[in-house]
């Protein structure tokens, strides 16, 4: 977890981030849009079936309400046009998700996909839901 700390810190150093860690290790931080939109990025640690350590962005989009029919269309099709990370459902709650590999973490490469997720999240959120639930 060092290794994590020390690599959010240079994070939150060189590009100016404020990250808020929580009990168990998970940060998260909320980057702000020209739009007066702003949305939140969870970001934790874990290891995949090997043993590696993942870096693991979450932005929520929304939680699901009515018939999701029409929704899990809508967000497969998407999920074939992103670039970074894929949308998933976490109990009752879309959200935009994307992984890295630590070892490859270096700022540039984190800070694309924190900046990716956060954006796309924020644009799928007004699209879905016409809200900014951040």
């Amino acid at each position: 977890m060092e290794v994590f700390d020390g690599f959010i810190a240079a994070i939150a150093s060189e590009f100016k981030i404020k990250f808020h860690k929580d009990s168990e290790g998970a940060y998260t931080t909320e980057l702000q849009f020209e739009n007066n939109r702003s949305q939140q990025v969870l970001i934790t640690l874990s290891k995949d079936e090997v043993g590696d350590r993942i870096i693991n962005y979450y932005s929520v989009i929304g939680k699901l309400k009515g018939d999701f029919c029409e929704l899990y269309k809508f967000a497969l099709r998407i999920n074939s046009t992103l670039i970074f990370g894929g949308l998933a459902l976490i109990d009752e709650t879309l959200v935009l998700r994307d992984s890295i590999l630590l070892v490859d973490g270096d700022p540039q490469r984190f800070m694309k996909s924190l900046t990716y997720i956060a954006a796309k999240a924020d644009e799928l959120e007004e699209v879905l839901l016409k809200e900014n639930a951040s």
